[in-house]
C-alpha cells in the first residue's frame, strides 16, 4: 500500500487526512506532537473566558480510531531525511512514499530578554491561549481580593494590530469591560495597547470592514497606536519608534509568524518568512513526493498573489495536495490548486463580529451568528467522528 505520513493534526493536515483515507490503496500516519486538533478560529473566545477549552478541540487518536486505514502518532518531529524519505522523531523514525507537511507556523517574538519573554505570550496554539485566559482569570481574583490591585490600572500590550491582535483585543476588552459592569466594581480597569504599524488596523482589509472594526475598537475603549512599531523592549516598558513608551504588565505577540522550528533544517527553497516554496500542485519546488500546506507553505491564488494565513486556504491546500497524492498513484494528471478566500469573520468581543464575503459586509450579532454557523459546520462533523472512534477504541479495552 502507498504510506502517505501527514506532519501536523492542523485544519490542512485534516482535511488531507479526510481526503485520502477515502482511498483502500493509501496506508496514512497522521503525526503531531500534540494529541489534538486546536480550533483556532474559536481560540479568542477560550481566551477570554467565553467558552470551555474542550470546545476549543478535536481529540485526533479518537478521529484517527474511526479509520481502517489511518494510524495516529503522538510524537514531535525532529528532522526530515528527504533522500531516504525518512522521518526523525522523538520516539524513532517513520519512513514515507509521499509526505504532507501541515505543521503551520509560530507566534514570531521581539528581541528582549528572557524575563519578559517568558512573561509573555502568543496566542496562535492551544496552550498560549490557555496560559493567556488563567492569567486574566488570576488577575481578576486578585483584583476582587485585594483594595490595593483594585486600584490599580492593568497594562496589556498587542504587538500587531492583523486578524490575531484585533481579535484578541476587542474579546479581552469586552469581557474586562462586561465583568467590571456585572459585578459593580469601583475600580481601575484594563488598558488594552494595540499596535498597528499602519495607518489603521487590519491593513489590507475592505475600508467597510476596517471601518466597522475601528468603531468597535473604539466602542470598548482599546487604545489604538497606528503608524508605528516596536523598537525595543525595556524590561516591562515597550520603546515606540515615535519615542512613545508605553509600560505593561503582560505583552501579547500577535505581529507575525515564523516557520516551525522543526522546519529550520528541511533542505528547500523557501521564502523569507521560512515558509516553503510550492508548485501549482502543492508540492515542494525540491521534492516531487513532498507536500506543504497551509501556514507552512507560501501559498498563492491563480494570479500569483501571496494569500494570508487562514483556516479556509489550509484547508483548501490539504483537499488539493491529498488529490494529487491520489492522481499521483493512479499515474492521473494532478490537479492546479485554485486557492482563494472566499470569506472572512472576524470577531471583535462578545456577540459582536464582523463578516466579509465580498459581496456583502455586514456586522453586530447577525455577523456573530454567522461566524458561530460556520465553526459549527467544520467541528460538528469533526466531534461525531472522533465519537465514533473512541467507541471502537474503547470496544477493543474491554
Amino acid at each position: 500500500m502507498h504510506h502517505v505520513v501527514i506532519i501536523g493534526g492542523s485544519y490542512g493536515g485534516i482535511a488531507a487526512l479526510r481526503k485520502l483515507q477515502r482511498d483502500p490503496h493509501i496506508r496514512i500516519t497522521l503525526i503531531d506532537r500534540h494529541p489534538y486538533h486546536y480550533l483556532q478560529t474559536e481560540g479568542y473566545e477560550l481566551i477570554a473566558g467565553d467558552t470551555y477549552f474542550d470546545n476549543t478541540i478535536v481529540n485526533l487518536s479518537s478521529l484517527c480510531a474511526n479509520y481502517e486505514n489511518v494510524t495516529f502518532r503522538h510524537t514531535a518531529l525532529k528532522a526530515i531525511d528527504p533522500i531516504n524519505k525518512t522521518l526523525q522523531l522523538d520516539e524513532g523514525t517513520e519512513t514515507y512514499d509521499s509526505l504532507i507537511i501541515a505543521l503551520g507556523c509560530v507566534t514570531k517574538r521581539f528581541e528582549c530578554d528572557t524575563q519578559v519573554y517568558n512573561y509573555s505570550s502568543g496566542a496562535k496554539s492551544f496552550r498560549g491561549a490557555l496560559r493567556l485566559n488563567r492569567f486574566f482569570q488570576d488577575e481578576l481574583y486578585k483584583r476582587l481580593e485585594s483594595a490595593k490591585h483594585a486600584q490599580e490600572n492593568f497594562n496589556i500590550v498587542i504587538g500587531g494590530a492583523g486578524l490575531s491582535g484585533v481579535e484578541i483585543a476587542a474579546s479581552m476588552q469586552h469581557f474586562f469591560n462586561h465583568y467590571y459592569r456585572s459585578n459593580t466594581l469601583s475600580c481601575e480597569t484594563l488598558k488594552i495597547h494595540l499596535i498597528a504599524s499602519r495607518e489603521h488596523v487590519l491593513h489590507g482589509m475592505h475600508p467597510k470592514i476596517i471601518e466597522i472594526t475601528t468603531k468597535r475598537l473604539a466602542a470598548l475603549r482599546v487604545n489604538v497606536h497606528t503608524q508605528c512599531r516596536i523598537a525595543s523592549i525595556e524590561n516591562h516598558e515597550v520603546v515606540m519608534t515615535n519615542g512613545e513608551r508605553i509600560a505593561f504588565d503582560f505583552m501579547i505577540f500577535a505581529g507575525g509568524t515564523a516557520i516551525n522550528p522543526a522546519l529550520e533544517t528541511f533542505e528547500a527553497r523557501k521564502n523569507k518568512k521560512g515558509q516553503i516554496l510550492v508548485d501549482a500542485y502543492m508540492r515542494s519546488t525540491d521534492h516531487d513526493d513532498v507536500y506543504v500546506i497551509g501556514d507552512a507553505a507560501e501559498l498563492k491564488d491563480k494570479k500569483g498573489n501571496i494569500l494570508p494565513p487562514t483556516a479556509m486556504t489550509a484547508i483548501g491546500s490539504g483537499t488539493v495536495a491529498a488529490e494529487n497524492i491520489i492522481r499521483q498513484r493512479e499515474d492521473k494528471p494532478l490537479k492546479k490548486a485554485d486557492l482563494r478566500i472566499e470569506g472572512i469573520a472576524i470577531a471583535l468581543g462578545g456577540r459582536y463580529a464582523a463578516i466579509d464575503m465580498k459581496f456583502i459586509r455586514f456586522s453586530g450579532y447577525p455577523a456573530y451568528l454567522t461566524k458561530k454557523m460556520i465553526e459549527k459546520f467544520y467541528k460538528w462533523p469533526l466531534w461525531w467522528l472522533a465519537h465514533k472512534g473512541f467507541k471502537k477504541i474503547e470496544s477493543c479495552q474491554i
